[in-house]
């Protein structure tokens, strides 16, 4: 499906060009004969060179963007001890149709009175179109982590 739509708007953009040109060439008989066709060929030729223009840039991806979707679960190990943790684990999908340079997610951990026990940063480089990356986060050990309750995680694209 992707290939053909490439193709079909990448021929579009190719005939639209084609036309435009042929205009271009028929401009100077075309006056010769009706001074008054002169402005519309011009602005016939200038609608089919846009929209050449728009076909090959449509086609070979100039408006390909970056689409993450991400789902991740964090669970508490060694509750109410000094040693207690948490661990995030989770998954980052491009379903986008561009690739993105890197990906930076961010992990919040709130407890149930919605302060924050903890955040990180993690860093995903390359995550192209179509790919799927993991990423994880460990917080602690720390008794304050054993009031767990909530976890926020945002993604954004960093180019």
């Amino acid at each position: 499906v992707f290939s053909g739509f490439v193709l079909a708007y990448s021929a579009w953009g190719g005939l639209a060009l084609l036309f435009a040109g042929a205009l271009a060439l028929s401009i100077l008989p075309l006056r010769a004969r009706v001074p008054a066709a002169g402005p519309a060929v011009w602005i016939a030729f200038l609608v089919l060179c846009s929209a050449g223009t728009a076909g090959f840039l449509v086609g070979f991806g100039a408006f390909d963007d970056p689409e993450l979707e991400h789902d991740a679960e964090a669970t508490l190990h060694d509750a109410g001890t000094e040693n207690a943790t948490v661990l995030v684990t989770g998954t980052v999908r491009n379903v986008g149709d561009g690739p993105a340079d890197a990906a930076s997610i961010r992990i919040t951990l709130a407890d149930g009175a919605d302060g924050t026990l903890g955040s990180d940063t993690v860093a995903l480089d390359d995550v192209g179109a179509g790919a799927e990356r993991q990423f994880f986060a460990r917080f602690g050990p720390d008794r304050a982590l054993s009031e767990f309750e909530t976890l926020d995680v945002e993604v954004t694209v960093e180019g």
